[in-house]
């Protein structure tokens, strides 16, 4: 198993180093404690649930239920959306929507890839709706404007402005000008395999 570290700004690592002097207290114990009372905040969707199953709107079943209904047609729609997706394995390049991608570059510990997406048309055809348990994804547009459509929120994004889109976000992008053309930035990569046209770990395609 991976061991990840955070990486802390140069001014708290220095206060959690002085607060460990005065109480004894280890730098791990103290960021221990801090994230655990993080994660004990809710979410906005946690609080929205509770309220509606408290006001008798909806029960904790019929949330649950409508949950795993719409967890399947998204799998669903994403395995269709799989089936017209072109790719070449050879040439590590793929076609989906109006995009056309190439991976440009894989790091040797597997922990990063580049890769290159080209508006093949002026279709301005977005791609059906992806999700990637794993992997972040930064898309720097470098040319033209690509919209996004993400959290519910459609936008258009131009030169030098980049997206994120964190694991298990539900996303469609497209170019919308013949021009437009963008650097994705991916870790960990996604392997271009016959279930999906930007891949997925090695043992986790759906």
């Amino acid at each position: 198993m991976k061991i990840q570290h955070l990486v802390l700004d140069d001014d708290v690592h220095k206060a959690l180093k002085a607060r460990k002097r005065t109480t004894g207290v280890t730098v791990k114990e103290i960021g221990n404690s801090a994230l655990r009372a993080a994660l004990s905040i809710p979410t906005m969707d946690e609080l929205i649930v509770e309220k509606l199953v408290e006001s008798g709107k909806i029960s904790r079943q019929e949330y649950d239920q409508a949950v795993a209904r719409a967890t399947k047609d998204l799998r669903v729609g994403y395995k269709r959306a799989l089936e017209v997706a072109r790719r070449d394995s050879e040439n590590k390049t793929w076609v989906l929507g109006s995009w056309e991608g190439t991976e440009l570059y894989r790091s040797s510990d597997g922990e990063l890839q580049i890769g290159e997406l080209r508006a093949r048309d002026g279709n301005k055809a977005p791609t059906p709706v992806l999700v990637f348990d794993e992997s972040h994804f930064w898309i720097t547009v470098l040319a033209g404007r690509v919209r996004v459509q993400m959290n519910g929120e459609d936008r258009a994004w131009g030169p030098q402005e980049m997206i994120y889109i964190p694991p298990g976000t539900p996303h469609a992008t497209a170019p919308l000008t013949r021009n437009t053309r963008a650097l994705l930035t991916v870790t960990p990569p996604v392997t271009m395999d016959n279930d999906h046209p930007m891949g997925s770990r090695k043992g986790k395609a759906e």
